[in-house]
């Protein structure tokens, strides 16, 4: 499931080719044999979560000292390109709960609360937005 445009380098380094093969490999073989049925069922695939967990891929912009692997955004948008090549939806998922979630917790949290919501291993943290007079307010 590799790019057809696998010549078009941008040269960004040994890590972010390692962890584009990897991440290519694990959406080639875990997620994109279930990506129409998980549109189809509009089941959320839990057990992804946990796998994309153990690789390292929840909370990559967060530092080690809070669970997560002290990587930049170059290597988040890799990991994005790659899930999203075999699934859209849980590419999106996979950016709510990454971007949207845990790394504005790591942004904009306070010590307490990164060390209480940021992940420790595998954990699930959720986003909720709701909508009021059609602007967001915190839930």
């Amino acid at each position: 499931m590799i790019s057809l445009y696998k010549n078009f380098n941008f040269h960004l380094g040994e890590t972010v080719d390692m962890i584009r093969e990897q991440v290519n490999a694990f959406a080639r073989d875990e997620i994109a044999p279930r990506a129409e049925a998980i549109d189809r069922d509009n089941e959320f695939p839990n057990d992804l979560w946990e796998k994309m967990g153990d690789m390292g891929l929840l909370g990559m912009t967060v530092p080690e000292e809070f669970g997560g692997t002290g990587l930049g955004y170059i290597e988040h948008v890799v990991v994005m390109e790659e899930i999203s090549r075999a699934s859209a939806s849980v590419g999106l998922s996979y950016g709510a709960h990454s971007n949207l979630c845990v790394n504005q917790i790591n942004r904009n949290g306070n010590t307490e609360q990164k060390k209480k919501y940021l992940p420790k291993g595998v954990k699930i943290v959720t986003f909720t937005l709701v909508l009021y007079n059609n602007h967001p307010i915190d839930h």
